[in-house]
C-alpha cells in the first residue's frame, strides 16, 4: 500500500466530511432569518426524527460492508450490498404501512400532518440508501467520488429548500422539509436502482445472516448516541434555562467540526487497517497509528488555539460564556476519537455484541452524572458530564478490546503522549484565550512541524 494512496484518501475524505459540514455551517444563519422560530423549531423536530426513523429503516446493515469485503473478497461485495438492502426494504416497507394505517395517531403523537408523517418516512429511507452508497464507496477507498457524492447532495438540498421556501410562503417550514426531502428522494431512488442493478442479488441468506449479526446490535448502540447527544440539551432546558442551552448549542455545533475531522480520517484509515490486519502486518498497523495519533493530537492543538476566535466570528457577544467550555469539549472529542482504535478492532473481529451494552450504559451514567453536576456548574456541569462519559465509553472499549475480544495490537501507552499534550493545551487554553498572539504564534508553529512532518514523510500518516 502506498503512502500517497493513504495521503489521497485521508484529503478527499476531509474535504468531504468539512465541505458538507460547512454547506450546513454557513447556511443556518440563511435559514434562521428566513424561518420564524416557531418554524425553526418545527423543523429542527422533523430533523430529529429524521435520523430516528432512517436508524430504524435502514436497520444499521451498511455497517458490515467494511467486514464483508474482507470477509468476501471486493468481487462480491456488489452482491452482499444488494443483498442486504432488501433487508432495510422490508423494514421500509413495514414503518410505512404501519404509518398509513395509523397515521393519524402517530401524526398527533409527533406533532405533523400526515402528509409530513408520510414524507418523512420515505424521506428517511431515501436518506439511508444515500449513507449506504456513501459508505460503499468509502470501503472501496473511493474517497473523492464518496466526497463528491456528499457534497452535491448538501448542495442541492440548500438550492431547494430556498425554492421551496420562497415558493410556500405562508409555510416556510414546510418548504424547508420538501427541499431536504425532495433532494433526498431523488438522489436516493436513482442509487437504489443502482445498487440492485450492480449486484444482481436480492436475497443471499448467507450474506443477510451475515450482515444481521454483525448489524442488529449497532442499531441499539447508535440509539444510545441519540441518547448520549441529546440528554444533556434536555437537562439543561429542564434545570437551567432556554438562553443557556442556546449558548451550550453554538458551542457544541463549533467543536462538531473537530468531530468531523476525525470522522474523516477514521473513515479513511479503517479500511487499510481492515487490509493490514488481514495480512497480519502489525508493524505498519503501529507505524501508521502512531502518526495518525500525532497529527490528530495536533490538529486538536490548533483547534483550541484557533477556536475562540472563530467562536467571536460566528456568534454575538452574548454567547461568549460558551467560549469556556470550548476546552472541555476539544478533550472529549479526543477520547471520541481514541475510541474508535478498540471499537474498529471489534469489527474486525465481529464481535459486535457489546457495543451497545456499552453505549446504553455510558449514556445512562452520563445523565446521572448531568443530574448531579449540571445544578451546581451549570452549563460547565453539563460539558464535564460529556467528557467524563466519553472518557469512559473509551475505557470500557480498551477493556473490551483487550481482554474480552483480544488479540488488540496496540500497546495500552500508545495513547499516553497524546493524552498528555492535549490534556495540558486544555489547560493552557483557559490562560491563552485572552492572549491572541500567543495562540496565534503557537499555531503557526505547530502548523509549520506539520507541514514539514507531512513533506518529509511524504503521508498525512
Amino acid at each position: 500500500m502506498a503512502k500517497k494512496t493513504i495521503s489521497k484518501s485521508v484529503l478527499w475524505q476531509l474535504f468531504g466530511k468539512i465541505a458538507f459540514q460547512g454547506i450546513h455551517f454557513f447556511t443556518t444563519p440563511i435559514f434562521t432569518r428566513l424561518l420564524t422560530q416557531a418554524d425553526y423549531g418545527y423543523v429542527t423536530l422533523y430533523t430529529s426524527w429524521l435520523s430516528i426513523f432512517t436508524l430504524v429503516e435502514g436497520l444499521s446493515v451498511a455497517s458490515s460492508s467494511g467486514v464483508a469485503r474482507i470477509k468476501y473478497g471486493e468481487d462480491k461485495l456488489s452482491g452482499f450490498l444488494s443483498s442486504i438492502m432488501s433487508i432495510s426494504v422490508i423494514s421500509f416497507s413495514i414503518v410505512l404501512a404501519v404509518m398509513l394505517i395509523f397515521g393519524n395517531f402517530f401524526a398527533n403523537l409527533l406533532g405533523f400532518s400526515r402528509i409530513i408523517l408520510t414524507v418523512l418516512v420515505i424521506h428517511s429511507f431515501f436518506s439511508f440508501v444515500i449513507s449506504f452508497e456513501i459508505g460503499r464507496l468509502d470501503v472501496l477507498k473511493e474517497a473523492k467520488k464518496s466526497a463528491l457524492l456528499a457534497l452535491a447532495q448538501s448542495i442541492i438540498t440548500v438550492g431547494l429548500s430556498l425554492c421551496f421556501v420562497f415558493l410556500l410562503k405562508d409555510n416556510k417550514a414546510e418548504g424547508r422539509i420538501y427541499g431536504q426531502a425532495i433532494s433526498s428522494i431523488g438522489i436516493g431512488l436513482i442509487l437504489f436502482i443502482l445498487i440492485y442493478v450492480r449486484g444482481k442479488s436480492f436475497w443471499n441468506p448467507e450474506y443477510n445472516k451475515f450482515c444481521v449479526k454483525l448489524a442488529l446490535p449497532l442499531i441499539f448502540h447508535e440509539l444510545g448516541h441519540i441518547i448520549f447527544a441529546q440528554s444533556d440539551k434536555i437537562m439543561l432546558e429542564r434545570i437551567c434555562d432556554t438562553e443557556t442551552v442556546g449558548i451550550y448549542g453554538v458551542t457544541v455545533t463549533l467543536c462538531t467540526v473537530l468531530g468531523v475531522i476525525f470522522g474523516a480520517l477514521n473513515t479513511a484509515w479503517v479500511p487499510f487497517y481492515y487490509d493490514f490486519k488481514k495480512a497480519g502486518d502489525t508493524q505498519n498497523i503501529l507505524h501508521h497509528s502512531k502518526r495518525y495519533i500525532k497529527f490528530f493530537t495536533l490538529t486538536s492543538v490548533g483547534f483550541i488555539l484557533l477556536s475562540f476566535d472563530v467562536f467571536k466570528l460566528i456568534a454575538p457577544e452574548e454567547y461568549y460564556p460558551g467560549m469556556n467550555i470550548i476546552p472541555l469539549f476539544v478533550l472529549s472529542n479526543y477520547f471520541s476519537y481514541l475510541y474508535l482504535f478498540p471499537v474498529n478492532h471489534e469489527f474486525f473481529k465481529e464481535k459486535t455484541k457489546l457495543i451497545p451494552v456499552i453505549t446504553f450504559f455510558v449514556a445512562l451514567l452520563n445523565i446521572a452524572i448531568n443530574y448531579f453536576l449540571i445544578p451546581v456548574l451549570g452549563m460547565f456541569g453539563a460539558a464535564l458530564a460529556t467528557l467524563i462519559a466519553h472518557i469512559l465509553l473509551f475505557v470500557f472499549h480498551e477493556i473490551t478490546a483487550r481482554f474480552i475480544v483480544k488479540n488488540f495490537e496496540y500497546p495500552w501507552h500508545i495513547y499516553i503522549p497524546g493524552i498528555v499534550v492535549i490534556t495540558v493545551m486544555v489547560i493552557a487554553g483557559y490562560f491563552l484565550k485572552d492572549l491572541f498572539y500567543i495562540r496565534w504564534v503557537i499555531t503557526a508553529l505547530v502548523a509549520a512541524y506539520m507541514l514539514r512532518d507531512i513533506i518529509k514523510n511524504k503521508s498525512i500518516f
